[in-house]
């Protein structure tokens, strides 16, 4: 077998990655592996994210891109333990330097935001669980947003779910919330050949999956049970991040979810693109993170003098931000805005209500109004969700609808108490115990 150190990474080893793309390894390098000569060129390198924006910025150090005050970090392709070259050319990111760029950009004075920007079906189980909790561990350091353009699955949608908001494109895929291994029986192709493998070692279980043999059916069912608690990991670190309940995320069953429809199902928050998220996480600069190197830790001391925008040095004074002017408003202005806000929401929680969706998913569009999304994103929603099931009975209710009232007789043409005085002073003696 050629190339074993790629075999070793594909077969007999969990994976957090999306079946299809490692279906789509496993075509591409299967006839490789077995000693077919290899293509140059056949597998490029591939393309990064950030080249889905057009929002062009300065290259860091570490070689993502800041734009106005917004680190844009690009997470493409399958992603591994380490980064590492094959020798293909193909580049396997590593969760290292993912991790790496993450807390360089979260601890940077000159940036305020991060956005993360996946286009990954996921990859290895070593090193996926420790990034998301290192990613985790920084929220709420600095505005930290993903979007996947356009596809965050397994791993990928392990990292990308520590992020304060997930985010899809309009054709963005986000899930594959699972865990996958592949065992390779090579026995028969050998013994064609005329070839036969002979495994001299000790310990009962020290060449357990083997691809020389068929897979035993106790090792299946060990390796079984190493899948099911990867899997049980997986779903608890997602409803951890997400806020959400495990059978919630269970309920999945590591299936794929695109647009809107990974909003319904508490997946995503919201439907945008790289573009726009840079633009709003722009916006926040002088509101929230004030830049300079009174900030500046001395983990960035590498930066040998000069920040990224290249207008303050280390000692000088932090770099004046200019803000607008203060304007000055009449009562008028202020109740014209107000009440022009008002009207917006009532006509944004109307057009919600009144979708024919909200009549079988009334709770679904009652979250969508109190969680802010627009009349398009909630529609959108309401479009693909499934209808709720209709809300059991009152079975006493029920019953007492066939009982039917009593029929009472002699009392119909007694006038009403209240209207008797002499009736009502004697209930008046009576409640008080006055003798008449």
């Amino acid at each position: 077998m050629k190339y074993p150190h790629l075999a070793a990474r594909i077969f007999n080893t969990p994976l957090l990655v999306h079946p299809q793309k490692l279906d789509a390894i496993i075509a591409g390098l299967g006839e490789r592996l077995a000693g077919a000569p290899l293509q140059p060129g056949a597998i490029g390198q591939p393309a990064m994210p950030t080249m889905f924006t057009t929002r062009k910025g300065e290259r860091s150090d570490r070689g993502y891109r800041v734009v106005d005050g917004v680190a844009v970090l690009g997470i493409g392709g399958a992603l591994v333990h380490r980064t590492r070259m094959e020798a293909d050319s193909t580049v396997l990111l590593g969760y290292n330097d993912v991790a790496a760029d993450l807390e360089e950009a979260m601890n940077h004075p000159d940036i305020h935001a991060v956005l993360q920007v996946y286009d990954s079906p996921g990859g290895e189980v070593a090193g996926a669980f420790e990034y998301a909790q290192r990613a985790m561990a920084l929220r709420g350091k600095k505005p930290m947003l993903a979007i996947a353009d356009s596809m965050a699955a397994s791993a990928a949608y392990l990292g990308a779910s520590a992020a304060d908001e997930l985010v899809l494109t309009t054709t963005g895929y986000a899930g594959s919330i699972g865990v996958v291994m592949r065992h390779v029986d090579l026995s028969q192709a050998l013994a064609l050949e005329g070839v036969a493998v002979t495994h001299i070692f000790a310990g009962a279980r020290k060449v357990d999956g083997n691809a020389f043999e068929p897979l035993p059916e106790a090792v299946r069912a060990q390796l079984q049970g190493e899948m099911n608690d990867l899997y049980d990991e997986f779903i608890n670190a997602v409803a951890l991040q997400r806020k959400m309940a495990p059978d919630a995320v269970r309920k999945t069953q590591a299936a794929m979810y695109r647009g809107v429809a990974a909003i319904a199902c508490g997946l995503a928050d919201r439907i945008s693109t790289t573009d726009q998220l840079i633009t709003e996480l722009a916006a926040q600069r002088v509101r929230s993170y004030p830049a300079g190197p009174s900030a500046r830790s001395t983990a960035n001391d590498n930066h040998k003098g000069s920040t990224m925008s290249g207008n303050t040095t280390p000692g000088g004074p932090p770099p004046a931000i200019s803000t607008p002017a203060s304007a000055s408003y009449t009562q008028a202005d202020v109740d014209g805005a107000r009440a022009q806000g008002a009207a917006a929401e009532r006509a944004r929680v109307g057009a919600i209500l009144t979708h024919q969706g909200a009549a079988t998913n009334m709770a679904l569009a009652i979250q969508c109004v109190n969680t802010g999304l627009s009349a398009e994103q909630a529609n959108g929603i309401l479009g693909v969700a499934p209808v709720a099931a209709a809300a059991p009975g009152n079975p006493f209710a029920a019953a007492m609808a066939h009982v039917g009232n009593p029929k009472v007789s002699g009392v119909e043409g007694k006038p009403d108490a209240q209207d008797d005085p002499a009736a009502l002073a004697g209930s008046w003696n009576r409640a008080f115990g006055i003798k008449a």
